[in-house]
């Protein structure tokens, strides 16, 4: 499992780069309630997913964390076993918008 993004304002992909990579590295799928996905890139950064399914509607929200290699990107271990204390937002807020 991999996803590729878009990164204009390379907060997350190699220098020169506009697209990144992002491969799987962990899973947490012990939880039919919350599930966590986390993905490494060759540069170091890293975006965690978090799903929360609600009740029997089977309703799911995307949430996601992410750490960009200029932001001391090495804590992947550290964070990983925090996951459920970290902030989750919506895809688009990862994304500098303000250039």
């Amino acid at each position: 499992m991999a996803f590729e993004l878009t990164d204009f304002y390379r907060s997350y992909v190699p220098r020169g780069e506009m697209r990144g990579l992002f491969n799987v590295a962990r899973s947490d799928e012990d939880s039919e309630v919350v599930r966590y996905y986390a993905f490494y890139n060759e540069v170091g950064s890293y975006v965690f997913q978090q799903i929360t399914t609600s009740g029997t509607t089977g309703l799911k929200v995307y949430k996601y964390y992410a750490v960009g290699a200029n932001r001391n990107a090495k804590d992947l271990t550290a964070d990983w076993t925090n996951r459920a204390s970290l902030t989750y937002v919506e895809y688009y807020q990862l994304f500098n918008q303000n250039g």
